[in-house]
């Protein structure tokens, strides 16, 4: 399942293609979304001086991460890493040696990722290469000369407290034998066996860089030191959890390797462990029957082997970061509240909650040094695009540090209205996004969230700017299903899936309808993965929408389930399909096709392992044999993840897919409310070079 312009946009009118009409102009602002930027992950420095920032290059630029330093001194933001190759993604994962003498980060240079330490002196930065052969001892060394074939690829580190020691978390690398058998074409894949490899734990010697294996049942998932640098904290889990989570906790031991496993009162859905002053804290599924992923707070007592939750019963949803705050007695974290993602500080003895004030509603990315005498933290609202702030302590007046531009400077900032109404006995919550002038009764667009479990928060968003540039309100809902409003609410769509949350998002419409003058006549409904599906389920249930649009959708609950990824998450909502035939099928959109008769376009990526390209080929089918007029785009090298950047109008790595997704949604969706039937119009022209952006300024 599912879970203003940077070149005129008159420059498109009247181009024409070969058997075709002029298309029209491109819609306004989608030719610039190729100029905006993401601002992703940060690291403080040790002095406090000093904000490292992930930030993801534009489209137009390549749509690479690169690193970059900011401070509280004003000075210009500066970029300090770069990847030049194409098939290069950049760098990330960005951490602070503690004596702030290097930046480390991962990048894939050659055919893995590999860490890299850059000197804050000055100089280039060195590459750890980390090889495991067939035989023979693991090959280390920082800038070492190693065999490329089986070059381990690393997911993520941990640099120990005394800068002695790195914990590396790394994929196994394809072995000469194997990469011999490929390019013979012999090259069999027995599923679940060779289609996966292990992830294994290496302790590395800082200064050297040579690393042994730490021997551990399963995949490592994350690794955290001890503040004395001699233990590890450990989770394990199978390569494959289709059966069901299967996750473990160990202790390891640094000097010797040794690893126990935690097995008294640790759950299977143990993940983000660390240290603590009271025991062991981490992150486990909720307490209460919630989807996969529901997350609760939980401190282990290591002497009695007891969990106890702290986060029951919370209003709000739980994210995977945290912060351990000095003396290890409590931790900060970003908490989905409703509509806004806040800032808290749990108390770990009591599990009592302090919310700390931050000058924007949605706080992501947190970060302190180890003094704790500077935090930062990544913020947003609706008028403000992703910004770095830092202050001496939270709480306090935040200074806004530079970064690059994350929008471009022209583009607009549509203020939120926060819209709430009620179906049943639940309280529901949305977003009301309209345009300035132009028609006094404007279209209504309303958008979906993924998941079913996702969420909209009141941030600035890319793509409810773009629909209301052109002239359209836009509604963006938390039906039930959503997080952050607490696991019950997150639960009460559980074996319902297109019931009572389609019920709560036309009752909000409704709500809209009654309260703002926007056109009745003319409304459509667009979503991605799980806002796909609803889109879907919206087909031949009304026909009060003039369009859908369904990015990336589930159709039919068996077929999705038995090609997909993984089916853990969706056997929670309605079981295996085969023991619950009439389950799965009501909760299938394509049981209601018959019905169908608003015209649908379906967005699809080809390579997308988690709503695989099957599902949008058999609504597509289904609604052109029922008479449905219907449009299926197909993307290829694009997944789940990447074409659903495209259609949230955010960078991306391919150069044109995005934009063309977003211009021919938009023009479906304006054929519509202007009463043409959008299937039968001329598709857009492919973009050109001629049509490419102006490069970016120099640095």
């Amino acid at each position: 399942m599912n879970r203003m312009m940077g070149v005129s946009a008159l420059a498109l009118a009247g181009v024409l293609w070969a058997g075709q009409v002029a298309w029209a102009a491109e819609p306004p602002l989608n030719d610039s979304v190729r100029n905006v930027r993401d601002l992703r992950e940060i690291a403080l420095s040790p002095d406090g001086h000093q904000v490292a920032a992930v930030i993801a290059a534009s489209t137009a630029e390549g749509g690479q991460t690169h690193l970059w330093l900011s401070g509280a001194d004003g000075k210009p933001a500066r970029q300090v890493t770069r990847s030049t190759a194409d098939d290069q993604p950049g760098e990330h994962g960005p951490a602070w040696a503690k004596d702030g003498a290097n930046l480390f980060f991962l990048a894939k240079r050659d055919k893995a990722n590999r860490l890299y330490r850059l000197p804050m002196a000055g100089g280039e930065a060195q590459a750890l290469v980390l090889a495991r052969p067939a035989k023979g001892a693991v090959q280390a060394g920082w800038e070492l000369k190693g065999d490329d074939a089986v070059a381990a690829d690393l997911r993520a580190y941990e640099i120990a407290p005394n800068d002695r020691w790195i914990a590396v978390v790394a994929a196994d690398g394809e072995t000469a034998a194997r990469a011999g058998e490929v390019k013979k074409k012999d090259d069999a894949v027995r599923v679940g066996r060779d289609d996966g490899k292990t992830v294994r734990l290496y302790l590395v010697d800082a200064a050297t860089g040579a690393a042994r294996a730490v021997e551990l049942p399963d995949n490592v998932q994350s690794a955290r030191w001890n503040p004395a640098s001699d233990q590890l904290l450990v989770v394990t889990a199978p390569e494959d959890e289709d059966l069901g989570p299967a996750a473990r906790l160990w202790i390891v031991r640094a000097s010797t390797g040794a690893a126990n496993q935690v097995a008294a009162g640790v759950p299977k859905t143990v993940r983000q462990a660390t240290w603590a002053g009271i025991g062991l804290v981490y992150l486990a599924q909720c307490e209460e029957d919630a989807p996969p992923g529901c997350a609760e707070l939980f401190v282990h007592d290591l002497g009695t082997g007891k969990a106890r939750g702290l986060t029951k019963g919370l209003t709000g949803t739980l994210t995977d970061a945290y912060v351990l705050e000095a003396g290890g007695k409590s931790v900060v974290m970003p908490i989905f509240v409703g509509v806004d993602e806040k800032l808290a500080r749990i108390d770990l003895v009591s599990g009592a909650i302090n919310w700390i004030e931050a000058p924007q509603p949605v706080v992501a990315g947190v970060a302190a040094n180890p003094a704790e005498t500077a935090w930062a933290f990544t913020a947003s609202g609706p008028l403000q695009p992703p910004a770095l702030y830092m202050a001496a302590r939270l709480g306090e007046a935040a200074v806004k540090l530079d970064l690059p531009p994350i929008v471009p400077a022209d583009w607009p900032a549509a203020p939120s209205e926060r819209v709430t109404w009620t179906n049943g006995a639940l309280k529901l919550q949305g977003l009301l996004y309209q345009p300035k002038g132009g028609e006094t009764r404007p279209p209504l667009v309303v958008i979906v969230h993924g998941g079913p479990s996702g969420l909209f928060v009141d941030r600035y968003s890319n793509l409810a700017n773009l629909l209301v540039a052109q002239g359209w309100a836009v509604l963006e809902t938390n039906p039930r299903g959503s997080q952050g409003y607490g696991a019950a609410f997150e639960a009460a769509n559980k074996n319902d899936l297109g019931g009572g949350d389609y019920t709560d998002i036309m009752t909000g419409v409704d709500t809209v309808l009654a309260k703002y003058s926007v056109d009745p006549a003319r409304m459509a409904l667009i979503g991605y993965s799980y806002g796909g599906e609803m889109a879907a389920f919206v087909e031949g249930r009304t026909d009060r929408f003039k369009a859908l649009v369904s990015g990336a959708p589930v159709i039919d609950q068996f077929s999705e389930y038995g090609t997909e990824d993984s089916s853990f998450y969706d056997r929670w909502y309605f079981g295996k399909p085969w023991d619950r035939f009439a389950d799965a099928w009501r909760q299938s959109p394509l049981a209601k096709v018959t019905h169908g008769k608003t015209p649908m376009l379906l967005l699809q990526g080809e390579d997308d392992p988690t709503d695989p390209l099957g599902q949008s080929q058999e609504m597509y089918r289904a609604l052109r044999q029922v008479g449905v007029p219907v449009e299926l785009i197909t993307y290829p090298r694009e997944t789940h993840r990447t074409l659903g950047a495209g259609f949230s109008a955010q960078t991306t790595r391919e150069p044109w897919h995005g934009q063309d997704l977003r211009r021919r949604m938009i023009a479906f969706i304006a054929d519509a409310f202007a009463g043409k039937d959008p299937a039968q119009q001329s598709s857009p022209a492919p973009a050109s070079a001629a049509e490419k952006p102006p490069a970016a300024p120099p640095k």
